[in-house]
């Protein structure tokens, strides 16, 4: 009897998304803190509490000021500064992106409200793990790159560099049989977080494919 292929899978994901504005907000960071009343009503529907809330310690300079939210429906955390908004989530779930981009998309809109401005630009980077299974990584990579030139070798790293940001493929040192892999990408600050993550999920996917680790199919969340 043939023996089941084994799947791979992702243990490790993180994503990482940045609002970057033309002006700080000194003047908006007084007592009480306009962002927390707004934040806490916009978020109510994902069980956000004031205790989810806390300014950033041993800040070294007024630059480090941020004011911190965790949003533990979502594995995800909120770093709101002077000049910037900054969302992180911890293995992101694709198949609820719909909640992600609505927290994501309030939260923008409480600051932009708040702080009377809109980004000039955004910046997103997703970074993770896959262990490949029973998928030969040695072979899968060296289809990618001219293996008479460079010889051979265990993995072959790949980056493929674009306008709007980077793809790189390497070996995972933290698991066996499996690669590292992390896109980044900018965006025009009006674009919709449910647009960005459709594109970073679609690169997801496609670095998969490179991989040989799924086949060629949708690459997008709608």
């Amino acid at each position: 009897m043939e023996e089941p292929k084994k799947i791979s899978y992702i243990p490790e994901a993180f994503l990482e998304h940045r609002q970057l504005f033309p002006r700080s907000w000194v003047n908006q960071w007084v007592i009480p803190n306009p962002f927390i009343s707004g934040l806490h009503e916009a978020l109510s529907d994902y069980d956000v509490v004031l205790s989810d809330f806390a300014f950033a310690k041993d800040a070294a300079n007024v630059g480090d000021t941020a004011l911190n939210l965790l949003i533990r429906k979502l594995n995800a955390g909120i770093k709101i500064g002077l000049d910037s908004i900054s969302f992180t989530v911890a293995n992101p779930n694709w198949a609820d992106a719909t909640g992600l981009s609505t927290a994501l998309e309030r939260t923008a809109e409480v600051v932009h409200r708040i702080v009377g401005d809109s980004p000039r630009s955004q910046e997103t980077t997703l970074a993770f793990h896959v262990v490949a299974g029973s998928t030969d990584l040695t072979a899968a990579t060296a289809e990618l790159v001219n293996t008479a030139l460079f010889g051979q070798a265990d993995f072959y790293g790949v980056s493929i560099n674009r306008h709007t940001g980077q793809l790189l493929i390497e070996k995972s040192v933290k698991y066996e049989n499996a690669a590292f892999v992390r896109v980044q990408h900018r965006f025009s600050g009006g674009e919709a977080f449910s647009v960005i993550a459709d594109k970073m999920y679609g690169e997801q996917l496609f670095s998969l494919q490179l991989l040989k680790l799924i086949e060629p199919e949708q690459t997008t969340l709608s």
